[in-house]
């Protein structure tokens, strides 16, 4: 008798465990289906491109006479690489893949390095980076890019704010940016000098924020080979005119939301007045910080100094010189026409084009199974994605160029890494 009250007793606790994973999946899937809907549907906008690179603008009508159904150059590998991946996917799902490969890739996913060995490798990485970048420092950038003349303006008058030139002015609006490239200029005599060590820092940062995400060394330096395996990135890395300060700053103000919350506006702030563009990415800071893991408390003090953070500067710019107000000019059909950016200008990036889906669908079935950061990550990706559709929409006084994609690099490299790990 008493073994049998045990055993029901038993039988109702693995009953009431079942129900509460049950609700838990349930409670999940009412963030997770609504988030990657979105998700994927910004995803799939931005590859059209890849496939058929003149059918987003053909069906706006700006050019009649492109072929909508011509395939570009990378159409057949993204087509085939993804159904290759996609078949693992779903043979995995049905669990029909050989046993040896299951262990083989279970056997990836529980390796790891100790904290210490990960550092080591991480230096070594970085020493090796610059071993092989740091001559791209003697290249006089007026030779590159037509815009360094008016960086060097800008550089010449700053912190004055007043000139008869637009692209001028708008120069001079980013404080933090300019004083950053006149200490360059002034102590180090060259102006690419802190550029460079500002894409250094952010190699850094990738990788303390993928460790912080994933709970896993390994995949932090996987990230970082990831990025420099960019051709976007190693493009730009040492460039004083398109540099890549406010991509460090607002990568390292999302790591500090995990981290320490309550300096994590300040990074924020930086990142505006490095690029104002960041000031469309405070919602994906705002989901990010939801999502986390900190104490309720530090959540609402993070979102209401963004805010505030928002609000003060939209203040500055409208009472300073800024030209921001003046450049406004909505236009909704310039939001889908946004979306063929993309396979333009990250078309070197060719890792990134052809696992930017599939990882996106790693991402959504490890957030099923309950990993919060899959979703933030997720969320990351297409807020970046997003920015350029919403500009284009919003202004036509930028040009769409592939420094912009930078921080879809970084977030893409630390998603890619973290389905290396189970957690």
């Amino acid at each position: 008798m008493g073994k049998h009250s045990k055993s029901k007793s038993n039988d109702d606790e693995k009953n009431n465990d079942s129900e509460l994973n049950r609700e838990k999946l349930q409670s999940n899937d009412s963030i997770v289906i609504p988030i990657f809907a979105i998700g994927f549907t910004v995803i799939l906008l931005s590859l059209v491109s890849v496939i058929f690179p003149g059918l987003i603008i053909f069906i706006i009508g700006d050019h009649e006479f492109l072929e909508p159904s011509e395939i570009g150059a990378m159409g057949l590998p993204f087509i085939i690489t993804n159904i290759i991946i996609f078949s693992l996917i779903i043979l995995h799902l049905k669990h029909i893949l050989p046993d040896s490969f299951v262990r083989y890739c279970k056997r990836i996913l529980s390796f790891d390095l100790s904290k210490r060995n990960s550092l080591v490798f991480l230096i070594i990485i970085l020493i090796i980076y610059i071993a092989t970048s740091a001559n791209e420092l003697s290249i006089n950038e007026f030779h590159q890019y037509g815009d360094f003349q008016v960086v060097e303006r800008a550089i010449e008058i700053w912190p004055d704010q007043e000139s008869e030139n637009d692209y001028v002015t708008e120069q001079l609006s980013r404080h933090v940016r300019m004083a950053l490239l006149v200490t360059s200029e002034e102590i180090f005599d060259n102006i690419k000098i802190l550029p460079y060590f500002a894409s250094i820092l952010l190699l850094a940062t990738t990788y303390f924020l993928t460790v912080k995400f994933c709970k896993k060394n390994f995949t932090g330096l996987i990230a970082v080979i990831l990025v420099l395996q960019s051709s976007t990135f190693y493009t730009y890395d040492t460039i004083a005119v398109y540099e890549n300060f406010w991509v460090l700053f607002y990568v390292l103000s999302i790591y500090l939301i995990l981290q320490k919350p309550r300096i994590s506006s300040v990074f924020y702030v930086l990142s505006i007045f490095s690029k104002a563009i960041t000031v469309l990415m405070l919602p994906v800071s705002i989901l990010v910080t939801l999502l986390s893991d900190i104490p309720k408390q530090k959540k609402i003090f993070v979102i209401v100094t963004h805010v505030i953070v928002l609000i003060v500067t939209m203040i500055i710019f409208q009472f300073s010189n800024s030209i921001y107000g003046n450049v406004i000019d909505i236009n909704t059909s310039e939001f889908v026409t946004g979306f063929s950016t993309l396979a333009f200008n990250l078309r070197f990036d060719i890792f990134l084009l052809l696992f930017l889906l599939p990882v996106s669908m790693g991402l959504f079935l490890k957030a099923r199974n309950g990993c919060k950061s899959s979703i933030s990550l997720m969320i990351l990706m297409c807020g970046t994605i997003l920015v350029t559709p919403i500009l284009e929409m919003i202004t036509n006084f930028y040009f769409v160029y592939p420094y912009r994609y930078v921080p879809l690099v970084i977030f893409f490299a630390i998603s890619a890494s973290s389905l290396l790990s189970k957690k």
